[in-house]
C-alpha cells in the first residue's frame, strides 16, 4: 500500500452474498470431512469449531442463526379441507 493511501474499513466494504458463498462452500467441505472422522477426534472438533465460527460470522452478516442449514425435508401442512394427494 503506498504512503497516505488508505483502506476502506466500513462495515461493508465487501460483497456480503460472495464472502457468504465462498464461506458456504468451506462449511459444506468441513461437513462432509467430518463423516469420515471419529466423532471425538482432535479433527473432528476443529472442524466443528470452525463450522460453528462460520455460523457465526453468517449471523453477523445477515442476521439469521441458520444461514446455512438446509430446510427440512417433509410435506407442508395442509390446508383445511384439503385432501392429501
Amino acid at each position: 500500500m503506498a504512503p497516505g493511501k488508505s483502506i476502506d474499513r466500513s462495515p461493508r466494504a465487501f460483497c456480503s452474498q460472495e464472502v457468504l458463498g465462498k464461506l458456504g462452500e468451506a462449511r459444506a467441505a468441513l461437513v462432509e470431512v467430518q463423516k469420515s472422522l471419529r466423532p471425538r477426534s482432535g479433527l473432528s472438533r476443529s472442524a466443528s469449531a470452525v463450522i460453528a465460527e462460520i455460523d457465526e460470522f453468517a449471523f453477523v452478516l445477515t442476521g439469521s442463526l441458520t444461514y446455512f442449514h438446509t430446510a427440512a425435508h417433509g410435506t407442508p401442512p395442509r390446508r383445511n379441507g384439503e385432501e392429501p394427494q
